[in-house]
């Protein structure tokens, strides 16, 4: 018994022994880099928040390790990594693409409900060298266990053990989807001021950034079908749909094909130069193109301004993407995508950045840059931004892109506003509101899973990447996810299985999809199983 004990038992019993020498045959008969490149130790299935773009379908019931289970699972791991490496890191010691020696306890599942996870990360700092990385839509206060148990994790007996802390802040779940008495977005604010404060302690030891201490803001798309012209007028390239107009800056221009040239750089590396295109606003939605040609014999000399326009491809077909980099002024982007003989559905998406450009102007009225740090701030300085967008919402409506004032009064500006309360509760600066380190605006969902419910049918594919940004965060021609390449899962599965999973990251996008290996091992009684009659409370439901 004396080959599978942890530091800190001297004797264990039988049927924990049993359980661990199967474990450790099991796991003797996947290859090395089983554990050499975990990336996923996932001690819970399921989650309650039940968000219409899971990008994993969670289901609304919860299976998760005891303790003892946990701790079985660790002592195993240790015993099997000790016979392929000597190092101090035990597990994802070679996991160079991403993250050497951090454990990532999640996929399908929210971790900060997983009421172990304090031990779950000391026994991986202790037992396997791994630190651990948290990441959640948070939790609810009420839940006074789960509470005190991120009270200890956010101690400093902990700190060190972290691999990092990001809180996601969307319009996840319940509390935003579901109209009922049961939620209160006034609740959720104070639910994520709760985490931010337990969790203060780390940002103070560790700082800001994504491998850090971070909020990362994810806003629903902008998706609109509409009818969309794409030819040649009088030599010049015209694309419209809805009132939007874009006409070619040169004559007889030729479109090439445009791919992400380097994955790592979030301003959007490409590898083709960007086609100079004039804009212009309509004052009515286009349906037929005879009427757009008569526009077009009409159009006013003088164009709203200048953009940059590329032709990208997905299994749907061709799309525009038109000013999808991030410049120093901002982000303006919407990307066009007409009927192809797969794509039955035409329309666009706007990926302009209403808060990244909303911060740009209030500093501008600085004399600063967008990236320029801000500092001494007060939070009527944040709610100046909030004032900012307010102004974005009336500009659109007087010119007619009411899609942009309805989705910046309903989507963004309550997001904003739950999050500048919920950094004022928590006591953090409102320094921290400006740091792009700490608040990261992400832009809009990516095309995962259940979300591709909320694209309006401009694609047929689940996971197919949508825009330049999804190319570059999870595409299979040049994406962080291919530049990873593969990794493994070791996670709780439903009916007390333990699930095995290889993961090919760059299929992500593919049909057939990331699993390449997948294994079950059952073992009577491991799990403890939860549903809606014993289920947590979710962030933002009244107690």
């Amino acid at each position: 018994m004396m080959d599978f004990l942890l530091s800190d038992e001297k004797e264990i019993s039988e049927e924990d022994y049993e359980i661990r020498k199967k474990l450790v045959t099991e796991f003797m008969n996947l290859p090395d880099n089983f554990v050499s490149k975990m990336r996923h130790l996932q001690p819970q299935v399921g989650c309650f928040n039940n968000c219409s773009f899971c990008s994993k379908f969670s289901v609304c019931k919860s299976e998760y390790w005891s303790l003892q289970s946990l701790r079985n699972i660790i002592a195993s791991l240790k015993a099997i990594s000790k016979k392929y490496t000597t190092d101090d890191v035990l597990l994802a010691w070679d996991r160079r693409e991403h993250r050497v020696g951090v454990v990532f306890p999640y996929l399908n599942n929210d971790i900060a409900a997983y009421p172990y996870l304090d031990e779950y990360i000391l026994l991986c700092y202790r037992e396997l060298g791994a630190r651990t990385r948290i990441s959640t839509v948070g939790f609810s206060r009420h839940n006074k266990a789960l509470n005190e148990m991120h009270k200890r994790i956010g101690s400093g007996d902990y700190l060190c053990a972290l691999g990092g802390v990001r809180l996601s802040i969307s319009q996840y779940g319940r509390v935003w989807e579901e109209q009922s008495k049961k939620n209160s977005l006034e609740e959720y604010a104070l639910d994520l001021a709760n985490f931010l404060s337990i969790y203060k302690p780390y940002y103070d030891l560790c700082g800001s950034g994504p491998r850090k201490m971070c909020c990362e803001l994810r806003f629903n798309p902008l998706v609109e079908n509409a009818k969309v012209f794409h030819f040649e007028h009088n030599n010049h390239f015209v694309i419209a749909t809805s009132n939007y107009l874009y006409i070619s800056k040169e004559e007889n221009i030729t479109f090439e094909e445009t791919f992400i040239d380097n994955p790592y750089n979030h301003s959007l590396s490409l590898s083709t130069e960007g086609i100079p295109f004039y804009e212009y606003n309509l004052d009515q939605k286009i349906e037929d193109q005879e009427e757009l040609i008569k526009i077009l014999e009409e159009a006013r000399e003088d164009s709203v301004r200048e953009v940059e326009v590329y032709l990208f491809k997905n299994k749907d077909g061709i799309y525009y993407s038109i000013d999808p980099k991030l410049t120093k002024e901002g982000n303006f982007g919407i990307q066009i995508y007409p009927e192809t003989e797969i794509r039955t559905k035409s329309g666009y998406i706007i990926t302009e950045r209403f808060f990244i450009n909303a911060l740009y102007n209030y500093k501008q009225r600085r004399g600063l840059e967008l990236r320029d740090l801000v500092s001494n701030t007060t939070f009527d300085d944040c709610l100046e931004v909030t004032d900012i967008l307010k102004e974005y919402a009336q500009y659109y409506q007087e010119i007619g892109k009411n899609e942009k004032s309805i989705y910046i009064t309903e989507h963004v500006i309550p997001l904003i506003e739950v999050y500048i309360k919920a950094l004022q509760e928590s006591g953090y600066s409102s320094d921290v509101f400006f740091d792009k380190n700490f608040t990261i605006d992400t832009g809009i969902i990516c095309n995962l899973g259940r979300a591709i419910n909320l694209f309006k049918g401009i694609t047929k594919f689940i996971n197919e990447p949508l825009t330049p940004i999804h190319e570059r965060n999870y595409g299979r021609h040049c994406s962080t996810m291919k530049q990873e390449n593969y990794a493994w899962l070791l996670g709780c599965d439903f009916n007390d299985n333990i699930l095995i999973e290889k993961l090919d990251l760059f299929n992500t996008a593919s049909v057939e999809g990331q699993v390449s290996i997948k294994k079950r091992i059952e073992i009577e009684n491991f799990n403890v199983k939860m549903d809606e009659n014993n289920k947590y409370l979710y962030p933002g439901e009244v107690e």
